[in-house]
């Protein structure tokens, strides 16, 4: 009886050793995949004179064929003569066509763009001049911009306020390409 008992006590501790080893390196797998996924991460560097809730957003996100999903970053600013900032991470696989900056709907305002980094996995996109900003974003109606500075102003148009920064699906593009 005492031989049976040994040998069940054995087989179990060793069953038992061989589960946490798997475990340990599933874990290690998943560990490493994640890892290699991409993330996009957004910094909105600027300057301006009203307060207000700026958003970064990412809509339409796919989920599955029937389901999508919006990720907004929503942040209140205040009037500042320094450079202020707000930084949007998304998860790895969180990656759409329709990334917005929104300058909040309260007030009207002056907005000093001093610079947009969007980066995904080893790309990275600096976007400083007014010639970047003219050729890898898209401003709204709600916004009135010279194409030769960084300085925009947003107005109401027949009581509402909206006004949105895209980027350019060709700047997403190159953000993807491997």
């Amino acid at each position: 009886m005492r031989k049976l008992i040994t040998i069940l006590t054995f087989a179990i501790i060793s069953l038992s050793c061989n589960k946490s080893e798997k475990k340990h390196s599933s874990l290690a797998e998943i560990n490493t995949d994640s890892l290699l996924k991409k993330s996009l991460k957004l910094e909105f560097i600027y300057r301006t004179n009203k307060s207000d809730v700026f958003k970064i957003m990412m809509n339409n996100i796919e989920v599955d064929e029937l389901q999508k999903k919006h990720i907004h970053i929503s942040e209140n600013v205040e009037p500042s003569s320094n450079d202020d900032y707000i930084i949007a991470k998304f998860d790895p696989d969180n990656l759409s066509k329709q990334i917005v900056i929104s300058l909040g709907n309260n007030n009207e305002k002056e907005v000093i763009i001093k610079s947009i980094i969007v980066s995904y996995g080893d790309k990275q996109f600096n976007l400083i001049s007014p010639e970047d900003l003219n050729s890898n974003l898209v401003f709204n109606k709600f916004i009135i911009r010279d194409s030769t500075s960084n300085v925009i102003s947003t107005k109401r148009i027949q009581g509402k306020l909206n006004p949105t920064i895209r980027l350019k699906n060709s700047l997403i593009n190159q953000l993807e390409r491997e």
